[in-house]
Order: C-alpha cells, then sequence, then structure tokens
C-alpha cells in the first residue's frame, strides 16, 4: 500500500548540511565485469562505532506462547511456485486492520536535497531505499546521505552512522534504517518529520534519475506483535539438498526474535553459482528476480566464497539490505553453510541481522563497534577471544559461543525492519504478502532430482561432520584465540573491510602447517575447523613436499566430507599451482561434481 507523502509546509526544513567526506574518495564506480569498488565494499564493511552502556544481554527474543526455539512442525514449506492462496493467516487471527508494512512512494527527487517524511504514532521503524531509475539493475553508487528527524536529532550523515564505517551506497541502490542506533538516538521510535537526503556516494558521478521509498513498519499500538518471515531459498548446483536447507531455515528463523516461518520456496541455481566472490555478489543477487511474495528473505547457499570474501560463511551486501524488491544488489543474504545445524543457525541469524539493520558488536579493528548503548564491547577482539565480554552474542564478529543471545537494543532493531509480514495486534494474524514484483521466474529451471552419488556424498558429509558442542579434543593442541577462528562464523563484513582470516589465524597463533593439519584429518572438528585448517596449511608450507602430499590425498579423499575437501583444495592452490593442476586432473570425474568443479576453478 501506499499513502501519500506530507505537505513539505507541514515542517520546516533542515539546513543542507556540507555532505563533502572527511577522507577523499578515489575508487570509481563498479560496472559488471570490472573491479568492485567501494559502492559495495564500502557496503559490505558496514562497521561499527562507539563506547557502549549497559550490560544487559538476553536470550533471542521468544514468541509470546512460549513455543520458541526449533519446532520442526512450525511454518509451511514449499518447493513449489508461491500460491498467494495458501499465504494468507494460517488459521492465526484475522486480517490485520492496518497494514503492517507501508511504502511512502516518494518517486523521483533531486541528488543533495532534504525530503520531508511524516512518520506518524505507531510506527516501529522505517528503512529508506534510494533506487537509480533504470531498467536493468544499475552499477552506478546511489544512497542515503543522510537522515534527520525531531529534535534535531541526526541519524545518518556523510552516508553513515556518526562515528562509523557503516556506507549507505551501493551499486544501484542504498538503503538506511532507523532504528540503528541506541536508546539515545532511537529506541523507542519518536514519531514525527524525518527528512533524508538521497546522494551519489560522494563520487560525483551522474547518476541519472533517483527514486526513493520509505518503507514503514507499524501497528496499532507501536509496540511488536510478531509476524511470519516468508523465504525464498535459493540452492547453487549441488550446495546443500533442498531438504537440509529447509530444515536450516526453520531451525534458525523459528522464533527469532518472536517472529515464525511462514513460507519457504525453494528454487535453483546453476552451478556456474557455486562459488562466489566480492564481484559476483552482486550478479548473484540479481537471480532473485521475480522471487515470491513481498516482503520476503532471499537466502543464496553456494558451495563456497572466494576473493575478498575467502573463508567467510555468509555475506550481506549492506546494512540494512532490501526484502520487499527482488533481483537488487541488496535483494538477499549469501551463505556456504557446513551443514552442521548448530553452526549454520549462527551464521544465518547473524546474517540476518546485518539484513535487519544490526552491525557487529565489536570487530576486529577494536575501534570499531556497534551504535548500541546495551551491547558490551571488546578492547582487542584477537587478544582476548574467548574472553570478550560480548562473545555470546550473536553479532560477535565470529558467531559468538553459537548460543545466538541478543540484547534487548537488538532485538527491538530486528523488530522494526521491512523483512517479515507483521501483526499488528495482540491475537492478530499475519498479514497477506504484498503483491509480487514484475519480473522473471526466480531461478530459472529447476535443477534435476539429486543423483544416487549425491545422496551418497551428502550421507559423507552428515557422517564426517564433528559437532558445535561435542567433542573438544581436536582444540588441545592449539592455541584458544586460533581454535576460536577456526571453529567460529567468519563473516563477509569483516573479509570487506579489509580483515584477512588466514592473518587472523596466524597472529592468533597457528601458524603450524603439521598441526593445522591435524585438525583437518580430525572426523570429530567441526567441518568448518576442518575445512579452514587445511586451507591455512597449505599457506603456512609452501614449500613442505609432506605437506603438499597430504593435501592431495586429503583432497582426493571421497570419505571425507566436502567442506573439508575444499578446504584441501584451496590450500594446495595456495601453496603449488602446479600440484593443483595435477590435482584438478585428477579430480575431474570425482563422484562429488562439487569438488571437482572447485579444483577446476581454484587453477584458473
Amino acid at each position: 500500500m501506499t499513502e501519500p507523502l506530507a505537505p513539505a509546509s507541514s515542517a520546516a526544513r533542515p539546513p543542507r548540511r556540507d555532505g563533502t567526506p572527511e577522507g577523499e574518495r578515489t575508487a570509481t564506480p563498479a560496472r559488471r565485469g570490472g573491479m568492485l569498488a567501494a559502492g559495495v565494499l564500502a557496503a559490505l564493511a558496514a562497521l561499527d562505532v562507539s563506547a557502549c552502556g549497559g550490560k544487559v544481554v538476553v536470550d533471542g527474543f521468544e514468541p509470546r506462547d512460549g513455543a520458541g526455539g526449533f519446532d520442526e512442525t512450525g511454518g509451511s514449506t514449499s518447493s513449489a511456485p508461491w500460491d498467494t492462496s495458501s499465504s494468507g493467516q494460517g488459521g492465526e487471527g484475522g486480517a490485520p486492520p492496518i497494514p503492517p508494512l507501508v511504502e511512502e512512494d516518494l518517486g523521483e527527487v533531486a541528488i543533495g536535497v532534504p525530503i520531508p517524511v511524516d512518520i506518524p504514532p505507531g510506527t516501529l521503524g522505517f528503512t529508506a531505499i534510494a533506487q537509480l531509475m533504470t531498467s536493468r539493475p544499475s552499477f552506478d553508487p546511489i544512497g542515503i546521505e543522510e537522515i534527520s528527524g525531531p529534535g534535531g536529532r541526526t541519524f545518518a550523515t556523510d552516508y553513515s552512522i556518526l562515528g562509523t564505517l557503516a556506507s549507505f551506497y551501493n551499486q544501484g541502490i542504498g538503503t538506511a534504517a532507523v532504528p540503528q542506533t541506541g536508546a539515545a538516538a532511537a529506541v523507542p521510535f519518536v514519531p514525527g518529520t524525518y527528512w533524508i537526503t538521497v546522494g551519489d556516494g560522494g563520487f560525483g558521478v551522474p547518476a541519472g534519475p533517483a527514486r526513493l521509498s520509505v518503507w514503514r513498519r507499524q501497528t496499532l499500538d507501536g509496540r511488536f506483535h510478531g509476524g511470519k518471515i516468508d523465504i525464498n531459498a535459493f540452492i547453487a548446483g549441488r550446495a546443500l539438498s533442498e531438504e537440509y536447507m529447509k530444515s536450516a531455515l526453520r531451525k534458525a528463523y523459528q522464533g527469532f526474535v518472536g517472529l515464525s516461518v511462514g513460507n519457504i520456496t525453494v528454487h535453483h541455481l546453476g552451478p556456474e553459482w557455486d562459488i562466489i566472490d566480492e564481484e559476483l555478489l552482486p550478479i548473484v543477487l540479481e537471480q532473485t528476480a521475480g522471487a515470491a511474495g513481498r516482503p520476503a528473505l532471499n537466502v543464496i547457499a553456494v558451495s563456497q566464497l572466494g576473493g575478498r570474501l575467502d573463508l567467510a560463511a555468509g555475506v550481506t551486501p549492506s546494512v540494512p539490505a532490501v526484502a520487499v524488491e527482488h533481483g537488487t544488489h541488496l535483494s538477499g543474504i549469501v551463505v556456504a553453510l557446513y551443514e552442521q545445524p548448530e553452526a549454520d543457525t549462527v551464521i544465518l541469524r547473524h546474517e540476518l541481522g546485518h539484513f535487519a539493520g544490526l552491525f557487529h558488536t565489536t570487530e576486529f579493528e577494536p575501534i570499531f563497534a556497534d551504535p548500541l548503548d546495551d551491547t558490551a564491547r571488546c578492547d582487542d577482539v584477537l587478544a582476548l577471544g574467548e574472553s570478550c565480554p560480548d562473545y555470546g552474542n550473536v553479532m560477535f564478529p565470529t558467531g559468538g559461543d553459537l548460543s545466538g543471545r541478543m540484547t534487548p537494543q537488538q532485538t527491538t532493531i530486528v523488530q522494526a525492519s521491512a523483512f517479515y509480514r507483521g501483526i499488528v495486534e495482540d491475537g492478530g494474524g499475519a498479514a497477506d504478502p504484498l503483491p509480487d514484483d514484475p519480473g522473471t521466474p526466480a531461478g530459472g529451471a529447476r535443477a534435476p532430482a539429486p543423483s544416487g552419488r549425491d545422496l551418497a556424498q551428502a550421507g559423507r558429509d552428515l557422517a564426517g561432520r564433528g559437532t558445535a558442542s561435542g567433542d573438544r579434543a581436536w582444540k588441545v593442541a592449539l592455541p584458544p584465540r586460533a581454535a576460536t577462528l577456526l571453529e567460529g562464523h567468519f563473516c563477509g563484513q569483516s573479509a570487506a573491510a579489509g580483515a584477512d582470516f588466514l592473518a587472523l589465524l596466524r597472529a592468533a597463533g597457528a601458524a603450524d602447517a603439521d598441526q593445522l593439519l591435524a585438525v583437518g584429518r580430525d572426523p570429530a572438528a567441526p567441518v568448518q575447523a576442518r575445512a579452514r585448517a587445511l586451507a591455512a596449511a597449505g599457506r603456512a608450507a609452501a614449500t613442505s613436499a609432506p605437506v603438499l602430499a597430504e593435501l592431495q590425498a586429503l583432497a582426493a579423499d571421497p570419505r571425507l566430507p566436502r567442506r573439508a575437501r575444499l578446504g584441501a583444495i584451496q590450500g594446495l592452490a595456495a601453496a603449488s599451482p602446479a600440484a593443483a593442476r595435477a590435482l584438478a586432473a585428477r579430480l575431474a570425474a570425482d563422484p562429488d561434481a562439487v569438488v571437482g568443479r572447485m579444483a577446476t576453478r581454484a587453477v584458473r
């Protein structure tokens, strides 16, 4: 639904701010086929801010009826195309008397001119989306330069939250939200007139016409009452089975911040999307065009992240990203799951946190932290590791202790975002989806059913993985900080900010190739730890013939989980391109087609 824009005369226009960046921006806008420039990477590197106040931490919000956590029967799932006739209230309450999500379509706006938007009482929060008006997704920069509001408060300035490195511009589309900061600025939400300025990211590139829309979440009383998360799951090649993908999504999101899982629609992408780097990231997000339902969370599962995203387990293109339009460069999250439910739950929740507007509680560079008042802050993530006071938080840069804890302000920000179908009153029902976007069917043709050998490999993966909370013997020979890094969730936000996982691992004391190989061989170790250890082993002993031989043997061993084999391929390619080429020829006919393709790609 769209409501008319309040007349400009209803509020006084604030003075125009000087949008000159503090530092000179020298990058050029990225285009298809070129290097990914600051528009995306700076948005990926949405770091964080200021010192924190209180340290109250609570477990993830549970539904009002207490039925939180993983409910195997919770939510409806389907592999069929979206059917709006079956996506309504699900027998829960009545139709909402007001729309939970309202679009204020401001149409074409001038660059650099503050635009007033009246936000009424009952609002939980809003997301501003600036987009270039082009027939196809654009690679020119555009974004939200500034947001100011009632009482002269500034919520974003120079494409950032004051004191952070968050960048609210991107390729063809940029976003920012209120709230994304703590109680002193935005929690609880204050209604009134807000001024939003659209800009070109400071690049000085003629961007063409730009459109501004504001998506406002509301309830009858301005309090959260729940809702449903509809999910479009895209599986690249044979990255995961449909069964595991749906199970992982239900486990991660059923009960998350008081929401339940609605419809899950599965799509298949071709094997060309098996590995995604920073240049392919916006292109793979374009593949969500025509996906089912709005709002909906698009989750793209790939076999591996590479390039500047090497060894990350998930990446979100912007903080926040976009759930109300599919096929844009911000329309989803990309994950490389490990088929280890406890770890995968944290990966999915962590990336959804970014998608909804949350930053890391503390970054690897400790001068940066989130802008919330109730999250703890670590003085040095690498030095303190598990001793960090925010280590238990789901938005810790490594995913923390896998407990998934969140603070009240984090929960409020997620609940105020635009990615779910909301409920506006106690006992009410979730809204029906908004009308679908125009566009082509998402994901193209469905891939053929998994073959017997694919299912056999899946069985080996399940049998070969360790458990995140089980046998800890594999950690004994490692420095504690190194074990934390190997086991945790390395986030693409950190990678895009310049954090090199292998350099972090060396700094944490894991530089011995034999030690790393021992982790890679250990069937009791979590599969993500095995994969990362083998990738690091090749870099730690690039000239060691025994290490190269063992990496070759492990990469070729069909008894190992796929992700461990891929880690061995990465390590071998880094250590010896010649040995990696020989291995690629050997694995061309491997029973696991993903392993064969990855071995070939590793030597390109």
